[in-house]
């Protein structure tokens, strides 16, 4: 080959090697962010092992984002309203004592706001009758219901996505400015995972930095012991009578029972069916979501419709004798013992409400974690 062949030729491959790296320097690069890793309440052995999403793993960035979602009115049709408005942390995230929740129009919905700490430890749905199978997916019910927010998903989204300050931390948070109903729910369900509750006097006596009074001790006792029907209780006054029964549908260190159960409550507003009235199953008709008891000295009033106000109307009423005709027997196993009436004395009953008194979580109140971020 001679020389000007060969100059023609070295060329001929330059020009290609130039096109080539001038391609790839032209190509538009992917877009990465960085997030860091949410740091949780360290419960350690005071709770079980905790079950988080693994394709919506807690992040600081996430978390701060939903945070800001949950107080936000602008979920709301006319900006009133937000998730805390019914969930308010001086009440353990439930509805300022009210009996039903108000939204926007003024009208009243038919069930008592639930409490909405440790909901990582929720394995079988979420509101009253389990209608929202993983956490994310309970977000949008309430946005859209006429009862509560009254407004369209759709037209939360807009909203979002016209707001600068919300593209950014989507952004932040997710990698992305376009904001969905999925990113919508993810955010809003990494705040909520991260409210833990794990700071009662309870908790301090499991650690052996506090003790229980001889009462509260005695409550313990009652709350985990079986129940003795008074028809089988020769003497209802001996100290033999301690059992509440109350640690079959409330036991363990969550104080909550995953299934969906009917108490021998008796009609009350309009004909509330619960979890069968959701899923179409007459044998889970009036039988609705087991809550737990932490915090409960915070969260009146009680029961699917607030219709106790008081931990000793509660109480009482696994006492006396329960209709058990609007309940399937197979799915309630607390109706075998309670629906024969009970008997504790009145210094046992004391002694039960003195207990669950300590399951009260004061630092769950003012934790800046789980506060208001606009104020």
């Amino acid at each position: 080959m001679n020389k000007k062949a060969f100059a023609i030729l070295l060329f001929f491959f330059a020009s290609l090697g130039f096109y080539a790296c001038k391609d790839v320097i032209n190509e538009v690069p992917e877009t990465s962010f960085t997030t860091t890793p949410y740091e949780l309440t360290d419960f350690g052995t005071l709770l079980p092992r905790a079950n988080l999403p693994e394709d919506n793993k807690l992040t600081n960035e996430g978390v701060q984002l939903g945070r800001m979602l949950f107080y936000d009115p602008i979920l709301s049709a006319d900006s009133t309203q937000s998730c805390a408005s019914c969930h308010n942390q001086k009440d353990a995230f439930t509805d300022n004592g009210r009996r039903l929740s108000i939204g926007i129009r003024g009208l009243e919905g038919t069930r008592n706001s639930m409490p909405i700490f440790n909901m990582m430890w929720h394995l079988d749905g979420f509101f009253w009758d389990g209608r929202a199978d993983i956490l994310r997916h309970l977000v949008p019910i309430p946005i859209e219901d006429p009862l509560e927010m009254d407004e369209t998903i759709g037209n939360v989204l807009v909203k979002l996505n016209n707001s600068e300050i919300y593209k950014e931390q989507f952004n932040k948070a997710f990698g992305t400015e376009e904001i969905d109903e999925e990113l919508l729910g993810k955010a809003v369900e990494q705040f909520m995972l991260s409210i833990i509750s794990v700071g009662a006097k309870y908790d301090r006596v499991k650690l052996g930095l506090d003790t229980f009074t001889n009462q509260e001790r005695l409550g313990q006792v009652i709350f985990n012991e079986e129940a003795i029907p008074l028809s089988e209780e020769k003497n209802p006054n001996t100290p033999i009578n301690y059992g509440g029964d109350c640690f079959h549908c409330h036991g363990g260190d969550l104080f909550m029972r995953r299934e969906y159960l009917c108490n021998g409550l008796p009609p009350n507003i309009g004909d509330d069916k619960g979890r069968g009235g959701f899923n179409g199953n007459p044998l889970d008709d009036f039988s609705f979501k087991t809550p737990t008891l932490r915090n409960l000295e915070l969260t009146a009033p009680y029961m699917h419709d607030g219709r106790f106000n008081t931990l000793e109307e509660v109480v009482q009423h696994y006492l006396s004798p329960m209709d058990d005709s609007r309940c399937d027997l197979s799915n309630s196993p607390n109706m075998h013992a309670l629906k024969d009436s009970v008997y504790l004395s009145e210094a046992h009953k004391a002694a039960l409400v003195a207990f669950l008194r300590t399951l009260t979580d004061e630092s769950l109140l003012t934790d800046e974690r789980h506060s208001n971020p606009f104020k």
